[in-house]
């Protein structure tokens, strides 16, 4: 059986409908001109199958294709022109750019979409084979997609391609097998399902069930279109019932309402209710009836509908004028051999063996033989096929299902190799990361010894100096008061005071709360007596993230820096800054006495200590000096 017509229409409709649909997800959006989706809707818009493919073909070629949905939208969208348009070797070229694209995108539903599409382009072909081919792959991953409806429209599809190759028991098997999968809201599918049950059962000559049938369908039908073709198909039974007076209650009531139909819809009905008069009484004057609705056939090119105007004819005419019976006989074999139709071409056959003469009988008896072998044989055929088709498709599955077991396997083998190699590294970095850490902790250990060392060995070495050094030297100083010269004198308490100056300057640091205060004593107390100190910042550092270590040699260069502005600058302003930037205690020191070059700041022990120092805490130490434009010192201490 022929999916009707109304059905057809009902798929375009779809198509528009789907894609407004999918196109509503961006109304609540402005869309960019010349952006794909903006073609893509322009498409929609558009009245004439070319002036939709050229919207659509640019929003391919658009370098704006705002996602991997509007690209497949897109080339659905050619595809259905392709179709309105009946380029179908461009269609199936589109198709499978959609499914190659559907599977990059690893998009299932577009990709049963493609399948689709091809599907119905091979129907259009009257490549049944492919048709059902097409329409099991595309029902199978709808099915893997979740969308039971759609994978039931596609059975029905399936069933369709079986009915035409005349394989009615599978067409009936998998027609109900659609039943079960559609959703019940679906009206024109399931309508279509029991046409497709009904039409098996009255080519099997099961008129009562066959009846029934299309009573289901016709509590399916969408449309008032649909409705009278599902009332046509019974009145038919009936009459192969030969229960002409309900079937001609059927065929007027019909007729009645047929104005609400397209033509050809009206000459069929027309066609029918006179040949089932004729039936009923076959004095029955329908000429005008039948040659009415061949004419309205003819006039319209409904060449599938003349095939039942040439048969009614012949079978008319058959016993008032044989010579008009067989001209309208080989009219049907002729249309037939048209249309491809071999139970058509049988038909005739059989009528003109009955017309023609003896000497044309034989031939025609042979074509008769012929054709009927023919149509045996396909109808086997037929039956194979699809059997073969659903297996082949069902091996293949299993096919690619071992070989995806089979690569999960290897790459669940990969995947445990590689764990094994990253342990295995982690382990080699930890040791690596554990050693390094390691190392450097032992080395700042060291150097923070050292730094302590240094420190308790110049507090050592000043205690030494003062309670022994110190204090011999005042005792003499003391025991020869009233001997010696006041010169002799005054020399030994210069060397007093230097000796208890050298004590001062290496005496014991604290690092803790008291640090400040005894830095900016030490500092106030390097001044001359005619020099001025600025200080500014102090307040402002965290003292606390400074550890012990670096305190005691900021305390130090500061404290060298101070005795050697004593010693040689003559300045009388100096001024010290302390700021915190980049995670570093930064501290600026600069005066305005007389300077010195770069190369005699260098050359003396106090740089080099001061240099040593700071690069001990991996600090930075810089110096700015000229004859007559006084030192500028800056140190940077990591915080």
């Amino acid at each position: 059986m022929q999916i009707s017509k109304y059905f057809l229409i009902y798929l375009c409709i779809c198509l528009s409908l789907t894609a407004c649909d999918q196109a509503s997800d961006n109304s609540s959006e402005e869309i960019e001109p010349g952006s794909g989706e903006y073609y893509f809707q322009q498409g929609l818009k558009s009245k004439l199958p070319a002036e939709m493919l050229a919207n659509f073909k640019y929003g391919l070629t658009s370098s704006r294709i705002d996602n991997d949905t509007v690209h497949l939208k897109l080339l659905d969208g050619v595809i259905y022109s392709f179709n309105q348009l009946r380029y179908y070797d461009s269609s199936l070229v589109y198709s499978s750019k959609m499914i190659d694209q559907s599977r990059i995108y690893e998009n299932i539903h577009f990709e049963a979409t493609g399948f689709y599409r091809k599907a119905i382009i091979h129907r259009s072909l009257n490549d049944y084979k492919e048709y059902f081919r097409n329409a099991f792959i595309s029902r199978k991953l709808h099915l893997m997609d979740g969308d039971s409806a759609k994978a039931g429209r596609r059975t029905i599809e399936m069933a369709d391609a079986q009915s035409r190759l005349t394989d009615y028991t599978g067409a009936q098997q998998t027609a109900a097998e659609a039943l079960k999968l559609l959703d019940p809201i679906d009206s024109t599918y399931f309508s279509t399902a029991y046409n497709i049950i009904a039409t098996a059962y009255r080519n099997q000559g099961f008129q009562s069930d066959a009846i029934r049938e299309w009573r289901n369908a016709l509590a399916f039908a969408a449309n008032i279109k649909d409705s009278l073709s599902n009332l046509n198909n019974i009145a038919l039974s009936l009459q192969d019932q030969k229960n002409y007076d309900e079937a001609i209650a059927v065929f007027k009531s019909i007729l009645r309402r047929s104005d609400s139909t397209n033509i050809l819809s009206k000459a069929r009905f027309l066609d029918n209710l006179a040949y089932t008069r004729w039936l009923q009484d076959s004095t029955a004057n329908m000429e005008v009836e039948l040659l009415e609705a061949r004419n309205i056939r003819l006039l319209n090119n409904g060449k599938n509908g003349l095939l039942a105007s040439y048969d009614h004819l012949a079978n008319y005419y058959r016993n008032s004028d044989e010579n008009i019976s067989k001209l309208y006989a080989d009219s049907l074999l002729l249309t037939a051999r048209e249309l491809n139709s071999k139970s058509a071409q049988l038909n005739a056959i059989e009528k003109l063996i009955q017309l023609s003469p003896l000497e044309s009988i034989k031939e025609l008896s042979t074509r008769y033989i012929q054709l009927s072998d023919s149509i045996r044989t396909e109808s086997i055929q037929a039956k194979n096929m699809f059997a073969k088709i659903t297996f082949d498709e069902e091996q293949k599955e299993l096919e690619i299902d071992q070989l995806q077991d089979q690569t999960a396997l290897q790459a669940i083998e990969k995947e445990q190799l590689q764990d094994q190699i990253i342990i295995l590294s982690l382990g080699s970095l930890l040791v690596l990361v554990s050693g390094g850490f390691g190392f450097y902790y032992l080395r700042q250990r060291h150097t923070r010894d050292k730094i302590r060392e240094a420190h308790r060995t110049e507090s050592r070495i000043s205690k030494k100096i003062h309670d022994e050094l110190a204090n011999d030297v005042y005792n003499v100083m003391s025991s020869m008061d009233t001997i010696a010269t006041n010169m002799l004198m005054d020399k030994l308490e210069n060397i007093y005071n230097r000796t208890r100056n050298i004590s001062r300057e290496n005496s014991s640091i604290p690092t803790g709360p008291d640090f400040l205060p005894h830095l900016l004593s030490t500092l106030s107390s390097s001044l001359p007596a005619d020099a001025r100190l600025i200080l500014r910042g102090e307040n402002s550092i965290n003292w606390k993230s400074l550890s012990p270590e670096k305190k005691i040699i900021l305390y130090r260069v500061l404290q060298e820096i101070m005795i050697n502005m004593n010693k040689h600058s003559e300045a009388s302003l100096v001024a010290i800054v302390f700021s915190e930037e980049n995670k570093n205690l930064q501290v600026q020191y600069s005066d305005n006495g007389i300077g010195t070059s770069r190369q005699s700041l260098k050359a003396g022990n106090g740089f080099l200590n001061m240099e040593n120092r700071i690069l001990s805490i991996k600090g930075k130490l810089n110096f700015e000096t000229e004859q007559e434009k006084g030192l500028k010192v800056l140190i940077q201490v990591p915080i």
